[in-house]
């Protein structure tokens, strides 16, 4: 084990990323410095194809590799659910699953291993079944 108090520790992130991390790290010591290197906002140029497909049953499957990504998606599609009540969640994780459920979506699918390749063995898993 070595030691984490006073170290000085980088973390390059989204500007809306959770505090977890870094209030973990200062519990144990450490000195994390935040920097914003990604700002996640909502595309507006691809919802309305996307609506258009869940509305028509072209979807089968959404996948949620973020928290974020399951609130900005139902927040860009407002109230209109019909096509996300048909098709499958798909999460990349635990808090990524706990926030669609929150929203009152079911998760079909949950990967275990905490990466997109994680998340496609999944979706793999779950149709091999």
């Amino acid at each position: 084990n070595k030691e984490i108090s006073g170290l000085r520790i980088l973390l390059p992130r989204a500007n809306i990323a959770p505090k977890d991390l870094v209030n973990g790290l200062t519990k144990l010591g450490a000195k994390p410095n935040e920097v914003t290197a990604y700002i996640t906002e909502q595309p507006s140029e691809s919802i309305t194809q996307a609506k258009e497909m869940l509305n028509d049953g072209q979807i089968d499957i959404i996948t949620f590799t973020s928290s974020s990504t399951v609130t900005n998606f139902l927040n860009s599609i407002g109230h209109e659910r019909l096509g996300v009540d048909k098709a499958k969640i798909a999460c990349i994780g635990p808090v990524t699953a706990a926030t669609a459920k929150e929203a009152g979506l079911s998760v079909d699918i949950l990967a275990e291993e905490q990466t997109i390749p994680g998340l496609v063995t999944a979706i793999e898993e779950y149709y091999s079944s």
